[in-house]
This record gives C-alpha cells, structure tokens and sequence, in this order.
C-alpha cells in the first residue's frame, strides 16, 4: 500500500503539485523542457560534481564557489523529497482516522464486555450467597423436624 502511495505522490511531484511551502521559482518553457530530458543524466553529473567538492580537504573548502544553479538544484530536490513525504502523509491520514475509529469502536466494546462480566460476578456472588443462606435454614429446618419427631 504504501509502495502504490509512494508512485502517486511521486507523479503528483513531478506533475507539479506543490503542498510545501517552499516554492520552485518559475521556469520558462526552455528551461522546463531541458529538466524534462535532461532526466537523469543531468542530475547524475551534478551529483559527482557536488561529491568531487564533498571530499575535498576542509581547508580548500573556504575558496570553493558552487554556483547558484547547484544550489538550486539541491534545493529543488530537497522540495520534490518533502513534497512527496507530505503527499504520502496526506494520503496515509484517511486510512489512519479509520483505523483509529475502528480502534474505538473495539474498545468501547471491549468495556461493554468487561461491564458485562463484571455484573454477572455480581450476580453470580450475589446467587451463591442466597444458596449458602438457603442451605442453612433448611439445615436448620430440617434439624428442627428431627427434633419434633
């Protein structure tokens, strides 16, 4: 189930349903296709460029400029994972309020159940309490009648 949810709110992603509050700045039309076809391909070398930077040594680190595409890049990135984490949220929270109420619904009755047994320990410690009372008056009784005899 949450596999197919996965797929759904990837294509509501990439189709461009946007829940976040972070907002992909508007692209032109050449720029929206290049990104359709570049595909994976483009991704995948600034990938390696961004991890090339990555393992450099810490000192070289403070003359290192990463241009603003990059940048955006990752951070548009960042926006399709979270939208996509919310998308699965959203879709997730029908089947969660209706668990939860099956939830309540078993516990409710489940009290009704325990309220049950409890009344009839009661009756039953209630009936077993008359039946000592009865057996000793008719004990009594009994004891009563050999003696008159």
């Amino acid at each position: 189930m949450m596999g197919l949810r996965g797929l759904l709110a990837d294509m509501q992603v990439h189709e461009g349903v946007s829940i976040s509050s972070i907002h992909m700045p508007r692209l032109d039309m050449a720029q929206s296709r290049r990104r359709l076809l570049g595909g994976k391909a483009a991704e995948h070398s600034h990938e390696e460029e961004i991890a090339k930077t990555a393992e450099m040594d810490p000192a070289e680190h403070a003359n290192v400029m990463i241009p603003l595409a990059d940048v955006h890049h990752l951070i548009n990135k960042e926006r399709e994972a979270y939208d996509r984490l919310l998308l699965m949220m959203l879709q997730g929270s029908a089947d969660l309020k209706e668990k939860e109420d099956e939830e309540m619904a078993l516990r409710e009755k489940l009290e009704e159940a325990l309220a049950e047994s409890y009344e009839k320990d009661r009756v039953a410690a209630n009936d077993s309490k008359l039946i000592m009372q009865l057996s000793k008056k008719l004990e009594t009784l009994l004891m009563d009648n050999e003696d008159l005899r």
